[in-house]
């Protein structure tokens, strides 16, 4: 099987090829294809030529790739190189260049996956391969891989991108924004938006897991796909408050650390019996994996997508809780803040390649505590990478009650009366500050909770 040659197409190389000299704005119609994308290295050479002279304004033809032709002046015995271009042209036929071009980022993508393969063969054969590492290395390539071949034509002139929007405003976009759970959001954010990230941030206790949960939840009652990839809590903790989350209402209270203890009544558990059989079939996937690089969670990711497919349902968002906890390649090991924005830079890449919206949680660190005004704003994400220019959405989760109940104040003084007070008006909200949203205003919004049994609601 070493013998045996890799995917290529010869005959599809020169159809390109002669496409590109029967008509040189051919090339703007190729997308992201590259010379590598080539099999036969003299055709490589004649791509990456084509390219760079099409890119500074000059024509391709014969002539101007002479200096191709004068390195390799023989094909064949009987075939110089300038025939063999002459050849391409008379072949050249630039009607179907797109569908041409994604059969040959087909073969070159199977080309790649042949040659991943063979290194993966050779490494983990090596008695001093670490295993999880040369594991690691190929999810990663497999991910370039499939990156690669989903993306096609990355531009469009005004002319296109304008009637683009004419065109969607008599179009039924509602599938590409997805419900959060909470009217009062959905009416500032639009909801989770597919191909774009969003960040919930906030400090310990705040809430940012408890909204997190809460929203992806009502979001896979209403029928989207979610997948939630938790590095820090067990499948069993989230299970358990997304139960109480479910099983919530008026009048019957389940708390998670009631659930956690065995601790309930009759009633409340045949509540839990009845909320797990209605909702059984939710399209939610939880991954509680730690460690996991932003390549697996990629690869993964696609994976429970396909999965959701095969059950008629449709992956629509992605959670990471929380994104300092995702593993980062090491290529700016030491580096806490490039490392932070090379794995926001990625998870943006992922919601806009797999057509998801993805949310990431992400813890601040002390700098709020110390003020008075104890509200978080961007200057608190700023020593995290690129975190503010990666994101399209930035929302910070803040509960005033959690500094009232902790605050020291006189028994009987004028202070704690007025603290009692203002802790019984605020301590089951939670406000959701939206510091930045690329398509809309920046503005709070408050919500009901009940922390205890990791409840979040419209105040309404």
């Amino acid at each position: 099987m070493a013998l045996r040659e890799p995917p290529h197409d010869i005959d599809l190389e020169q159809a390109i090829l002669g496409a590109v000299l029967f008509r040189n704005s051919t090339l703007d119609r190729l997308g992201n294809l590259g010379p590598d994308d080539f099999y036969e290295p003299l055709h490589q050479q004649l791509f990456a030529a084509m390219q760079e002279q099409w890119r500074t304004l000059k024509a391709v033809n014969i002539a101007s790739l002479r200096a191709v032709t004068v390195q390799i002046p023989q094909v064949t015995d009987r075939l110089t190189t300038a025939q063999y271009l002459q050849r391409l042209v008379e072949i050249g036929d630039s009607s179907n260049i797109e569908a041409l071009a994604e059969l040959q980022r087909d073969v070159s993508s199977r080309r790649k996956l042949v040659q991943v393969a063979q290194q993966m063969d050779a490494a983990a054969r090596d008695p001093g391969c670490n295993a999880t590492e040369t594991a690691n290395l190929a999810v990663s390539a497999v991910d370039d891989i499939l990156a690669a071949a989903r993306i096609k034509r990355t531009w469009k002139t005004a002319g296109e991108a304008f009637r683009d929007v004419l065109d969607n405003l008599q179009r039924d976009t509602s599938a590409d924004r997805i419900q959060t759970g909470f009217r009062a959001l959905d009416v500032v954010t639009g909801g989770w938006k597919r191909k774009e990230f969003a960040i919930l941030a906030g400090r310990p206790s705040m809430g940012k897991s408890t909204v997190a949960l809460s929203s992806l939840v009502r979001t896979a009652q209403s029928g989207v796909g979610v997948v939630l990839f938790s590095l820090e809590m067990s499948q069993e903790a989230l299970s358990m408050r997304c139960l109480s989350d479910l099983a919530w209402s008026r009048d019957i209270v389940v708390p998670y650390a009631d659930v956690m203890a065995q601790r309930l009544t009759p009633q409340q558990e045949d509540r839990l019996g009845v909320v797990t059989a209605h909702y059984e079939m939710l399209p939610l996937i939880v991954d509680d994996q730690r460690g996991l690089t932003v390549a697996e969670i990629a690869a993964r990711a696609r994976a429970y997508g396909q999965k959701l497919e095969r059950d008629g349902q449709r992956l629509g968002l992605v959670v990471v809780d929380h994104l300092g906890l995702i593993k980062p390649s090491g290529r700016y090991a030491g580096n806490k803040v490039q490392e932070v924005g090379e794995v926001s830079d990625a998870l943006a890449t992922l919601a806009k390649d797999q057509n998801v919206a993805v949310l990431a949680l992400h813890q601040l660190n002390r700098g709020t505590e110390g003020r008075e005004n104890k509200r978080p704003t961007l200057a608190d994400l700023r020593n995290s990478g690129d975190l503010e220019q990666d994101a399209d959405l930035v929302c910070f989760a803040y509960r005033q009650s959690y500094y009232l109940e902790r605050a020291k104040c006189d028994p009987g003084s004028q202070q704690e009366l007025q603290r009692q007070t203002e802790l019984d008006a605020c301590r089951n909200t939670l406000d959701i500050l939206i510091a930045k949203n690329r398509n809309g205003p920046t503005e709070s919004v408050t919500l009901f909770c009940d922390m205890a049994s990791n409840v979040v609601r419209d105040l309404a």
